[in-house]
């Protein structure tokens, strides 16, 4: 019994997203010229925010995911509210702990998302299109994150943008997979206040908008041929997933974002 709880501690966190997290902020801090340490001590630091952030949600969603997920964590009663909640604190906790010893700007951002992972899990996420801005903006502030090792963020800031209009079309296609469950507790999700169409419609437009930009560090001479071949096949995969069902979608669409994770990398090489 204890092996199954410590495992639904790790489930909770969600290790794909937490590492994606990681690898954003490690690639940022990578393009900017940080040392190995630094990398290494903001990515585990937003691993752990991420982690922390996920779980809060999870706590908040918990009636939600009774319909949507019921075999998450929280709503399959493997782990309880109160321990839920302890568990966030001593991730974000851990999280601030190891990016102050980097600078006071990578401590301050961590501590703008640590309330904003509050302010979105109790209010945020049900607002369309806030709740994918802020959301979409955990994701874009990864590479800033790491950037902020050493404040070299000129070609971080434009693969921000991209990031974070590709994240705002994943999570309004993730909102019309959940359209059932929110509509049924009343929340005010893009394909509840509107409709899956529109929902869709728009979802489209960020995802081709980024598609439209990722090229954008090659134009400018930033990156060389190697980032264009990565973002060329993330890219693919992007429009690809828009002719797919909404939970084919997502998968797609997270893979498009780690191959052009990996192009990131490449052009920092």
């Amino acid at each position: 019994m204890k092996g199954l709880g410590v495992k639904a501690y790790i489930e909770i966190i969600r290790p794909s997203i937490v590492a994606m997290a990681a690898f954003g902020t490690f690639i940022g801090a990578f393009i900017a010229g940080a040392k190995l340490s630094q990398m290494l001590c903001l990515s585990l630091a937003a691993a752990l925010i991420a982690g922390a952030g996920i779980v809060l949600n999870d706590y908040y969603d918990c009636e939600i995911d009774r319909i949507n997920a019921p075999h998450r964590p929280l709503p399959s009663g493997r782990i309880k509210k109160s321990s839920a909640i302890a568990y966030a604190l001593v991730l974000f906790a851990a999280g601030i702990l190891l990016s102050s010893f980097v600078n006071a700007y990578c401590i301050s951002l961590a501590a703008i998302n640590t309330l904003l992972e509050f302010l979105y899990a109790r209010n945020f996420k049900r607002i369309a299109i806030v709740g994918n801005a802020v959301d979409s903006w955990f994701a874009a502030s990864t590479l800033i994150f790491g950037g902020l090792a050493t404040l070299n963020l000129g070609a971080i800031w434009i693969l921000s943008v991209i990031a974070f209009f590709a994240n705002m079309g994943r999570e309004i296609y993730g909102d019309i997979e959940d359209v059932k469950g929110d509509r049924a507790l009343g929340l005010k999700t893009l394909p509840v206040v509107t409709s899956v169409e529109i929902a869709e419609f728009v979802a489209r437009f960020f995802i081709i908008l980024s598609v439209i930009l990722s090229p954008l560090p090659y134009l400018l001479g930033i990156f060389g041929a190697k980032y264009l071949f990565f973002i060329g096949v993330a890219d693919a995969v992007f429009i690809y997933s828009l002719f797919q069902p909404p939970k084919t979608n997502q998968k797609l669409t997270k893979l498009a974002m780690v191959i052009a994770l990996f192009g990131f990398l490449a052009a920092g090489l």
